[in-house]
């Protein structure tokens, strides 16, 4: 048996409207991928991030940064939920759901990929690779 059939993913739970919703951690898969869906707004919080100005629950920097910050939580809690083509139907969640969808997406993340540096990182790695091939150099 191979190692990767007995590997088990960790989840955690979220509530919403009597249901249950099982979410997980994102993969560099899905990071890519929301990170050429909106590289622009990753980009400023990676910025924020590393500067020590990202203070705050995430209600409270979601609400800083309403208009692009909406798309992105969605597409983020689509792929939590392996339904990264449902970000439309994620983005009619109560900002109260969305938040919890969030933190448990994010801590799964980071504990997979070894916390916020380590992630941040990636992000930035990704960015760069995907900047070379949008735009190589002549």
């Amino acid at each position: 048996m191979d190692q990767l059939e007995t590997l088990t993913i960790p989840t955690e739970t979220v509530e919403f409207n009597g249901k249950t919703f099982e979410v997980r951690g994102l993969g560099l898969a899905q990071i890519t991928f929301i990170v050429r869906q909106h590289r622009e707004v990753v980009a400023d919080l990676y910025q924020q991030a590393i500067n020590g100005k990202m203070t705050g629950s995430i209600e409270e920097i979601a609400l800083s940064m309403i208009d692009d910050f909406v798309p992105l939580a969605s597409l983020v809690i689509a792929c939590g939920m392996d339904s990264p083509n449902s970000a439309d139907k994620a983005a009619k969640l109560p900002l109260a759901v969305q938040a919890q969808f969030l933190e448990k997406i994010v801590s799964l993340t980071l504990m997979g990929e070894g916390g916020l540096e380590k992630l941040m990182e990636i992000v930035v790695r990704v960015m760069e690779g995907a900047a070379r091939i949008t735009h190589p150099k002549t």
